[in-house]
């Protein structure tokens, strides 16, 4: 060990001399931030390297090939390992960065099973001079929650080609939208109401007049079946269904859920569940979340009982809900066998996310789509850009994580009373990423918005960035918290809770037939525009702007529109 530790000695010299290069830095902390002071240098630092992978761009490839119908690979999905090669740091950097670090006396632990992340604890001495730091504590000045951050930090120059970055240090959490809730107040009424069994497609009276939509007006408006299909239990797939900062869901309010909604399912069918970062699943009476109670009411509802459903729990970390989503995706990927279907409803905006985070989770549900895993989003609920009574919101400020190009991003749609048919929502985020282009899935029905619109040069946003939503959902729901029927939210959380659960029957279909499941679906609807109901009329006004106005095809405010269920059945079952 001593001899290995010595032929890295010159290195650790020059670290500890002039010959460093910043890794990040930033003027000042972010605006709702404030400057404490200097942090106690015992205090000790949990702090995540990044280190290079062996080949992100032919990671990207495979997932294209594997999940494009008509592709020779389509379907033959990677495991584990076989992804770990196109992710896992090489040897020589691993040792490199050992030797660094033991020169200190510090040592790393992996954090995913690629080893592409280590954590190394230390304390803020140590901190500060390994990375040429200032480690303070700042205050957020809305909730008085004191964090320790720097402004910038380096590393040895001769170290820059083997850490790709280092987390928590410049990166602040959110200060914008977490604090605000994911959902619009509507007018509650008083009971249930429960329209006749669907014996079509056709969408009761009942269900147009009142405009808060149940499972049984769902199946009715999109198609979605009413009865088991699969007669193999053993077969069935996993869908799972996420909740973040111990935001969790209720038995008891599932099982009230089944009998008022779905009288003719088992109401004593439940979820399973997984625990990231300590997450919990207590069961207090009205102590549910209000994202993972509604979604996992509709993910057993509309999957009648063909899927396993899994709450996947992950815990509160110091107010960093965007490491929250890396460590969930870095789990699952980790896994033999994720759940086949994902739904996340955690939602910001891209001006709330530095690039380097926003990549490396993004890079996360690559691995996921490679491993045949259909990650779904919402896009939130602000249109086209940030909340509008804040003085910072910035106009087309598009969703993250819904701009990563290997999830699917599921926007809003309505049916007011007074509609006569599905209509696009004020209220469904969408728009164009700063980070991520335009993946070529999507070049050409993007490109015909965009030159139908005349906004080919508008200077707005970034035209050649991956569009959001894919595709849309209503987004208004009945659901039961504490045992009443809550039917005054809406949000594309539930919308994207709808889609998601569509797709967790497909994949349920394929796999009890024998083939593989959907994985990443977005190149199979592109390609399959047909299996939408367009919505043209409407716009997502966001930030004081007008928006993004829906037309005919795909466009930023419903994507494709809402899906048909017997139309998406009829493209996988020609698969």
């Amino acid at each position: 060990m001593l001899k290995h530790l010595a032929v890295f000695l010159p290195l650790v010299i020059v670290g500890v001399g002039a010959e460093f290069v910043v890794l990040g830095r930033r003027d000042n902390p972010p605006p709702g931030f404030s400057l404490v002071g200097p942090t106690s240098g015992e205090e000790i630092l949990s702090l995540r390297f990044a280190l290079p992978s062996s080949d992100i761009p032919g990671l990207h490839e495979t997932v294209y090939d594997i999940s494009t119908p008509g592709s020779p690979r389509y379907g033959q999905y990677l495991t584990q390992e076989e992804v770990a090669q196109f992710v896992a740091p090489s040897a020589e950097t691993v040792s490199q960065v050992n030797a660094w670090l033991g020169a200190s006396n510090l040592t790393s632990s992996p954090i995913t099973s690629a080893g592409d992340w280590v954590s190394v604890n230390m304390t803020v001495d140590q901190a500060n001079a390994l990375l040429a730091a200032d480690f303070s504590t700042f205050q957020n000045d809305k909730t008085n929650q004191k964090i320790v951050r720097t402004l910038s930090y380096s590393i040895p120059s001769a170290l820059k080609a083997s850490v790709d970055w280092v987390h928590p240090t410049i990166n602040f959490p959110e200060t914008k939208t977490s604090s605000f809730p994911s959902f619009v107040n509507k007018t509650s009424s008083a009971a249930p109401r429960i329209p006749p069994a669907p014996t079509s497609v056709t969408v009761s009276p009942d269900c147009r007049t009142n405009s808060s939509w149940n499972p049984a007006c769902l199946q009715q408006l999109y198609g979605i079946p009413t009865n088991p299909v699969n007669a193999n239990p053993a077969a069935n797939a996993v869908f799972g269904v996420s909740g973040f900062s111990n935001d969790f869901a209720n038995k008891r309010d599932l099982k009230a859920f089944l009998e008022v909604y779905r009288p003719d399912m088992n109401p004593n069918r439940t979820f399973d569940f997984i625990s990231i970062d300590g997450g919990i699943n207590n069961q207090l009476p009205a102590g549910a979340g209000l994202d993972a109670n509604p979604n996992t009411q509709y993910a057993t509802a509309l999957t009648n009982g063909d899927v396993h459903v899994t709450f996947i729990s992950t815990g509160t970390l110091p107010n960093d809900p965007l490491t929250e989503l890396l460590d969930q995706a870095n789990y699952l990927a980790s896994l033999k066998n994720p759940p086949q279907t994902i739904l996340n409803t955690v939602t910001g905006l891209e001006s709330e996310v530095s690039a380097q985070m926003a990549t490396s989770i993004c890079n996360a549900y690559a691995q996921l789509a490679a491993r045949g895993v259909s990650y779904i989003v919402q896009t939130g609920i602000w249109g086209a850009g940030g909340i509008p009574f804040l003085p910072d919101c910035k106009p087309f400020d598009p969703p993250f994580p819904a701009t990563c190009p290997f999830v699917t991003a599921v926007g809003a749609t309505q049916f007011e009373t007074e509609d006569t048919a599905e209509t696009a929502s004020e209220f469904s985020g969408g728009g164009f990423s700063s980070f991520f282009t335009r993946p070529r899935y999507q070049d050409a029905a993007v490109s015909t918005y965009l030159k139908a619109t005349n906004n080919t040069h508008n200077a707005a946003f970034n035209v050649s960035g991956r569009a959001v939503p894919d595709v849309s959902a209503i987004q208004f729901l009945d659901w039961i918290l504490d045992n009443q029927i809550i039917d005054f939210l809406e949000s594309t959380s539930a919308s994207a809770a709808i889609f998601s659960s569509m797709v967790a029957l497909l994949t349920n279909e394929r796999i009890a037939a024998g083939k593989p499941g959907i994985g990443f679906i977005n190149p199979l609807l592109y390609a399959n525009p047909g299996a939408f109901n367009d919505m043209k009329t409407g716009n997502n006004p966001g930030c004081n702007t007008p928006g993004f106005n829906s037309s005919s095809g795909w466009d930023p405010v419903t994507g494709f529109g809402s899906p048909s269920f017997p139309r998406l059945q009829q493209v996988c079952r020609s698969l």
